[in-house]
């Protein structure tokens, strides 16, 4: 998850579904994400939902799956958490919600990766909007200004192309 308070959210969501989930992130004390840790290798919790911060250096051996419901702001940050599963040659999956609006920013994410990863769309959950098509220098439409890998606002780099581009129409003939 991106935030503290999205983990607590989601977590309470399952729970109501009826599953056994705790949050795991930096406002718990140690021994509360001890504890939760604990539990969940004794299989007492079933999903653990973790922020990045708090989920770097977790070591569960046989982890069968990682979902990330938030794209993580970097492709380090991704590694980090499709990398808690599949470990020492052991099997496992990985799964990324990526919504239409995310779309070039999880193609950056491959890319920065060198890994391209195989999409499917899931019956009921169609994009309702397109993905913003990505321009030959590799940054996004001016029709879906998504900005650079941090956020929605334009990097230095976006805006610099974009002058750059603006300065070139601007030019007599």
């Amino acid at each position: 998850m991106a935030t503290k308070y999205a983990a607590e959210q989601v977590a309470d969501k399952l729970r109501r579904a009826g599953l056994s989930a705790e949050p795991f992130h930096g406002l718990l004390s140690q021994g509360k994400r001890n504890q939760v840790l604990a539990d969940f290798k004794a299989q007492r919790v079933q999903v653990v939902v973790s922020t990045d911060l708090a989920g770097r250096g977790i070591d569960i051996a046989q982890l069968p799956v990682v979902v990330n419901f938030d794209l993580p702001r970097s492709p380090i940050d991704h590694v980090h958490r499709i990398g808690r599963t599949g470990r020492a040659g052991e099997s496992g999956l990985a799964v990324s919600f990526v919504s239409p609006a995310q779309e070039a920013h999880f193609r950056l994410i491959e890319k920065r990766q060198g890994i391209p990863v195989p999409r499917e769309v899931i019956a009921g959950f169609e994009p309702q909007a397109a993905a913003p098509e990505a321009t030959p220098t590799g940054s996004t439409t001016p029709a879906a200004p998504t900005g650079g890998i941090k956020g929605r606002r334009p990097s230095k780099k976006d805006k610099l192309r974009a002058a750059a581009a603006a300065a070139q129409q601007e030019k007599p003939p």
